[in-house]
């Protein structure tokens, strides 16, 4: 038996193209479990509904593979087919919203797909957002260290923070309402329970007040680490392209990494810190659901890839001790972006900078390599359906290895592939991760996949291609 494969879907899906043609195509594929919301949705004006695809903050030019009614994108309302359980709520200060389903919409829907799944012996898992909280209150946004909250306008990720009481509650809840619904799944998929690093903000945060309280109750030096995590701050705020030199070289110099560690002790327990918030709460969650009667259910942890984890509190060494398994995201239209969305600010912050020199120093400190010798701005941005990603596919490897060596045998390393790439990138990514340490490979997500994408899919993960297909070529 060939590795795992399994295929994120939702209900949008079957209601475009009928619940048998999305079912046999990804049984095609050889796919032996699939990951389903259970939201309904219809189409929307651009004043009732949102953007599908989402923008992400700036990718204008993202659009589906296959038409949404007719549409490659468009605008949706969406609905829960089922009502949430007020009962799981009832100790949150956050209560989640309810619109009543239309009656052209079909509640059964998702439960069909689940039957469907079973009938097939697929495996059937849902999915979880939960620290994307309904109106956040402003006490529990994250912070940045400079004592801002992100603009929601360039947010990914709209999330709370996770050291707020108020947000943890909510966390533990919307899991145990989710998995709770009939047909219970055989596991859940928890995203962004992290401290997302969209922008290089993001990488200074948090520091709202419950995150320094729970920095002290956790036994941290909590005015070192802001003195630390400042100080580092303002030099990104002031920085020299001799200091863009220094940076590289510390990279490259395992002895002044550890001289920086020693001068910034409070950097590295920021670090550490955050891992503890992430795995804490990731904890607190399986003991919940052991506890309600779901220790059956699996536990799995979508989450940044090495060696953004770092910051994002996505310790996948501690977090194996947790979930059953981890699906760190290679995700490359948003690598394709990350150097102009850091740069940007970078520059913004260090006017003197040259644009190539800010641009080489990103994609060098976040092993983001590509062959672009002379980078502008217009180099890096969410591609169009065709546009080739720049960044280097072979470095999959090293991102899947690491987090392979990080969890050691004790969970299952399943990487989540996007399949929103070029067909020829989209069968280099599968050739890749069919023959790394990965236990198998989750795919996001049946929408943007083309027929020429799930045949290629089919051929190459069940090895029915030469092992050399597509060998590497300078934009991989």
């Amino acid at each position: 038996m060939g590795k795992f494969l399994g295929l994120v879907m939702t209900p949008l899906d079957v209601q475009v193209e009928g619940l048998n043609a999305v079912m046999e195509r990804i049984e095609s594929t050889g796919a032996t479990a699939i990951n389903c919301s259970r939201i309904l949705n219809r189409p929307a004006t651009v004043d009732s509904g949102f953007r599908a695809p989402p923008i992400d903050i700036d990718g204008y030019d993202r659009v589906f593979d296959r038409p949404v009614w007719g549409k490659r994108e468009l605008y949706l309302e969406s609905f829960r087919s089922q009502q949430p359980n007020l009962s799981w709520y009832a100790d949150t200060s956050y209560k989640p919203k309810w619109k009543k389903l239309p009656p052209d919409l079909d509640s059964s829907l998702p439960n069909q797909i689940y039957e469907s799944a079973r009938s097939r012996n697929w495996k059937v898992y849902t999915s979880v957002t939960p620290l994307a909280l309904p109106d956040l209150k402003a006490e529990d946004k994250m912070k940045w260290i400079n004592g801002q909250s992100p603009d929601p306008n360039r947010r990914v990720a709209n999330q709370g923070c996770p050291s707020s009481p108020n947000v943890k509650a909510w966390a533990i809840a919307s899991v145990l309402d989710e998995i709770s619904q009939q047909p219970t799944p055989d596991g859940v998929c928890l995203d962004w329970v992290e401290y997302t690093t969209y922008l290089i903000e993001d990488h200074f945060s948090c520091f709202s007040p419950y995150s320094q309280a729970h920095m002290k109750s956790l036994g941290y030096e909590a005015k070192r680490i802001k003195s630390d995590v400042l100080s580092l701050w303002h030099y990104f705020n002031d920085l020299t392209n001799e200091r863009l030199d220094n940076i590289s070289q510390i990279l490259n110099s395992p002895s002044r990494i550890l001289e920086l560690l020693v001068r910034f002790p409070g950097v590295y327990d920021f670090f550490h810190f955050k891992s503890d918030v992430i795995s804490g709460l990731y904890r607190d969650i399986r003991l919940a659901m052991d506890q309600s009667g779901f220790g059956h259910i699996e536990l799995v942890a979508n989450g940044w890839p090495s060696p953004f984890n770092r910051s994002s509190g996505m310790d996948y060494a501690r977090l194996a001790e947790v979930v059953d398994s981890v699906r760190p995201k290679l995700y490359t239209f948003h690598w394709s972006v990350l150097p102009r969305w850091y740069g940007q600010v970078l520059k913004n912050w260090n006017p003197n900078l040259a644009i190539t020199s800010v641009l080489q120093a990103i994609k060098s400190w976040f092993n983001l390599p590509d062959s672009i010798e002379h980078p502008t701005w217009s180099d890096y941005h969410i591609p169009a359906p065709n546009d080739r990603h720049p960044v280097w596919f072979r470095t999959f490897n090293d991102r899947i290895n690491e987090v392979a060596s990080q969890v050691s045998g004790r969970a299952t390393v399943i990487p989540l592939a996007h399949g929103y790439v070029p067909l020829d990138q989209w069968k280099r990514t599968i050739s890749i991760i069919r023959d790394s340490k990965a236990d198998g490979m989750w795919v996001q997500r049946y929408c943007y996949l083309s027929d020429e994408k799930i045949l290629a899919l089919a051929n190459i993960w069940n090895v029915q291609e030469s092992n050399n297909i597509m060998a590497t070529g300078s934009f991989f």
